[in-house]
This record gives C-alpha cells, sequence and structure tokens, in this order.
C-alpha cells in the first residue's frame, strides 16, 4: 500500500528520508529528544582525555575541563542523515585543547561561523547557536569572531581558555552531515567572564 506522505516511495528510502527529516530538524532547532544520551561512565575527564569517537544519532555529556591533556576527539563517516552532538558538562577552561578530526576523506563544507554570546552583564548564559554558513560574514557579532571554514579542513580545534571563553558548562558542538563527505556544524556557546571566543576556535 502506497504512503500517502510517500506515494510509491520504497520503504527503505522513506526510513532514511525519515532520518535525514528528523536530524536536519534537530541540527537547526537544538533540540535532541531523538537522540541518544552516551553513557555517562564513558564521557568523564579521563574518558575524553584519552578521546573516543562521536557516534550518529548521539549526544555526549562531557566532564572534560581542559586541565590535563589535549583531547583527541573523531567524528563518524559523513554519511547523509548523520547527525552528533558534544556537550561541555563541565567547565573547560584549563588551557588544553580538543580537538575533533574527521575521518579520512570527509572534510567541512566551506563557509563562515560567527560563535558568540549575549553578556548581558547579570551574569546570564544567553547563547544562541551559530551556524556554519555558505556565504561570507563579514560583521562579527555577541562578542564573537568570524571562522572561516575551508571545503579542505577536516578538523575542529578549540582551546580551553581560562577566565574567559565559550566553553563554559552547556556549550555544544552539532555536526549534521547534508551532503556525503561534507560535515556542517553549530556551535552553541556558554560564557565564562566576559564570554570572549576561546583563542583557539578554528579549522584545519
Amino acid at each position: 500500500m502506497a504512503s500517502p506522505l510517500y506515494g510509491s516511495i520504497k520503504f527503505d528510502a522513506e526510513l532514511n528520508s525519515a532520518k535525514y527529516v528528523k536530524h536536519k530538524l534537530a541540527y537547526l532547532s537544538g533540540v535532541y529528544d531523538d537522540l541518544e544520551l552516551r553513557a555517562a561512565a564513558d564521557t568523564t575527564d579521563a574518558k575524553t582525555d584519552t578521546g573516543f569517537a562521536l557516534r550518529d544519532g548521539e549526544i555526549v555529556e562531557s566532564l572534560w575541563d581542559g586541565d590535563g591533556a589535549a583531547a583527541s576527539m573523531t567524528l563518524p563517516s559523513a554519511t547523509v542523515g548523520v547527525l552528533c552532538v558534544f556537550r561541555f558538562a563541565a567547565q573547560a577552561d584549563g588551557g588544553a585543547s580538543i580537538t575533533f578530526t574527521n575521518v579520512s576523506g570527509d572534510y567541512y563544507e566551506a563557509g563562515t561561523i560567527c560563535p558568540g554570546v549575549d553578556n548581558l552583564g547579570v551574569k546570564l548564559q544567553v547563547g544562541d547557536a551559530a551556524y556554519l554558513q555558505r556565504w561570507t560574514q563579514s560583521v562579527a557579532t555577541k562578542g564573537g569572531a568570524i571562522v572561516t571554514v575551508a571545503k579542505t579542513h577536516d578538523n575542529l580545534a578549540i582551546a580551553a581558555t581560562a577566565t574567559n571563553n565559550q566553553t563554559n558548562i552547556g556549550a555544544e558542538i552539532a555536526w549534521f552531515c547534508d551532503k556525503k563527505g561534507f560535515w556542517k556544524f553549530s556551535f552553541k556557546g556558554s560564557e565564562l567572564g566576559d564570554g570572549t571566543i576561546n583563542a583557539t576556535f578554528a579549522t584545519s
């Protein structure tokens, strides 16, 4: 019987399409209700220091504080519809860097992103997610900085800068694949101090 929504599309194609739509809406809205939470035992500061692989359909709440070793994370394969999220569940201000590396042959879409937060002066953390945009942004907003991303880039590095940064508790990064082999990503900053963007926040 034909689906009233998709007509005579094959069942497996319908499932793939449903996943794509669900994950894209979650990526754009920041509502990750359907994602699976990685077990807390696997996301301790020590576990993150040694690095682990993010997985499709999963959100990670990591207790990494940047106070020990640099953390080297890896992304899943960039297949259309894949979504994964990394959330800072501890105050990451210890000075070490955390890197997120693509699998071989996967890259970022070219564009710009401008991470920033609204510092309201009353110790409130207000952060709208910043999204990688294909058009070139020319004006930095919300105390942020424009980061240029090239289609040859396959790595994202963030330094857990002390005193002032955007990697306080609640900051999060989401990766979504809209085109096979290429990642989009968003960053929702959580301010520490004056909310200045971390000294290193760059793809390469």
